[in-house]
């Protein structure tokens, strides 16, 4: 009596572990995380407030969302995380000179990772011909970074 209770229990056992397995193996993924929004470029004057916005979707699951400031010294710095303050938004409350760069908010899964950036241009100079000359040289170095992105090597490399 005690083996043959013990087989049932042991079937059971047995027959829920794969009910089990087989529901998870049912379970859809979503796959890597997305980003519903371009961010865009800003100039602002030192003093002034910036801020970024990076709209994911949170209907998948999302691991990490990571912001990271690139200098145009080319030093890269990760500068924010989920722990910290809204994930979706970073501001810099009173810009300075050093926070010029690209900023990036990157979210990611095991599935994968999605990422957005802008650049933040700290304008201190007064007159107009100033802001136009350092917008198109602005425009000259985003347009060298998207031909290198695309594999084409740019004519003009200043």
């Amino acid at each position: 009596m005690k083996y043959v209770l013990f087989l049932q229990l042991a079937s059971f056992s047995l027959v829920s572990a794969e009910t089990i397995l087989e529901k998870l193996m049912k379970i859809k993924t979503c796959g890597p995380p997305q980003i519903h929004n371009n961010m865009m470029n800003l100039t602002v004057r030192p003093g002034q407030q910036a801020s970024f916005k990076c709209q994911i979707d949170m209907s998948c699951i999302v691991a990490f969302i990571e912001w990271y400031h690139d200098m145009p010294n080319g030093t890269a710095t990760k500068i924010k995380t989920a722990r910290s303050g809204d994930p979706h938004t970073h501001i810099i409350q009173n810009v300075e000179p050093n926070h010029e760069g690209t900023y990036t908010c990157v979210a990611g899964n095991v599935m994968g990772k999605a990422e957005a950036s802008a650049y933040l241009q700290v304008y201190s100079g007064s007159s107009v011909t100033s802001k136009a000359s350092s917008g198109g040289l602005l425009l000259l170095v985003m347009l060298m970074k998207l031909l290198t992105c695309i594999g084409t090597q740019p004519l003009y490399t200043g």
